[in-house]
């Protein structure tokens, strides 16, 4: 019988070894997890201590350095824009009157306009170089960032441009004062008087209460009536069989007694009016000008009071004016 044993197991001995092998744990497929320990975090930083220690102190001195540049760029922009703003406002020949607006108001907002404007570009710039450096000492590629951000900005350039050309020209207005609040101007597609200026619009209320909202950028001229000094220009038709020097005389002795009142000196600019002398000849007529220049936006009210004394002097005088066909 031995000698025909057969030295396979048997099924039984198969049997009873398999819940053995099944019991034993099964290999991990997954990556071995240690626990966190001090120890671990311990060698992670003795290992890039030093790295962090010069790049966080190059960093941190870089932004240190950024934000006192743009403090002392803040108070150098502040202090430039209003001494160039007062100088702006006592200027000889810069009149304001009779807008209902203060020139102070003037000053205060192309001061804030123009201040505003130098510190954004300022910390634009700055914190810009500042970035780039804290890039570099980073060692993260540059052009792959500059490359995207050049791609953004003529994607917003295309899709903005109204907005940047209304921007720019705001800019430029107010950088060469070519009006301010309470001048009067006229803008092509609005007149009136200049109620608020801004980097993008320019608000104007006309002769009727209208508020205008104009686009900066749509302004091609602009026509500025409080610059300096106005001219007065009043043209009185004498018949003509009048004497013209005897009516030349009256109304140049009635100029001189408006220029002479206290009341109205104010509202002239370098002289009193004139009596320039015949304009035009016609059969029935002679038509005598009197000019005169006066305070910016002053024009009006003077023309209106020396057309009142001309009338009461030529009645007083017996001269006849004649009338315009």
């Amino acid at each position: 019988m031995s000698a025909f044993a057969s030295p396979v197991p048997t099924a039984l001995t198969l049997l009873a070894n398999r819940p053995a092998k099944l019991a034993a744990p099964s290999p991990s497929v997954g990556p071995s997890q240690e626990p966190v320990t001090a120890d671990s975090v311990g060698h992670w930083f003795s290992i890039h201590a030093s790295l962090l220690i010069s790049h966080g102190a190059q960093i941190g001195t870089i932004v240190a350095a950024c934000l006192v540049l743009r403090a002392l760029t803040k108070r150098s922009i502040n202090r430039v824009v209003h001494h160039a703003a007062k100088a702006a406002e006592g200027r000889t020949g810069r009149l304001l009157g009779g807008a209902g607006l203060m020139a102070g108001e003037r000053t205060r907002q192309r001061t804030q306009a123009i201040g505003s404007v130098l510190r954004s570009l300022s910390s634009a710039i700055i914190f810009t170089v500042g970035g780039l450096m804290i890039i570099s000492v980073l060692t993260i590629p540059i052009t792959p960032i500059l490359a995207s951000v050049s791609v953004v900005g003529v994607a917003l350039g295309l899709g903005a441009q109204g907005l940047i050309t209304d921007f720019i020209s705001g800019i430029f207005m107010i950088f060469e004062d070519q009006y301010g609040v309470g001048d009067v101007i006229d803008a092509g597609t609005a007149k009136g008087t200049v109620e608020e200026v801004g980097l993008r619009i320019t608000k104007l209320r006309d002769v009727d209460g209208v508020m205008w909202y104009v686009r900066n950028g749509s302004i091609t001229r602009v026509g500025n009536k409080s610059q300096g000094w106005s001219r007065v220009v009043v043209d009185v038709p004498v018949a003509y069989t009048e004497n013209v020097t005897r009516a030349r005389e009256i109304m140049s002795l009635t100029a001189e007694e408006l220029y002479a009142d206290e009341a109205w000196r104010d509202r002239f600019f370098e002289g009193k009016p004139m009596v320039v002398g015949l304009e035009s000849l016609d059969g029935a007529y002679v038509v005598i000008r009197i000019q005169a220049r006066t305070a910016p936006q002053k024009d009006f009210e003077v023309a209106r009071e020396l057309r009142a004394r001309l009338k009461s002097a030529l009645d007083t005088a017996e001269v006849q004016v004649a009338s315009l066909k």
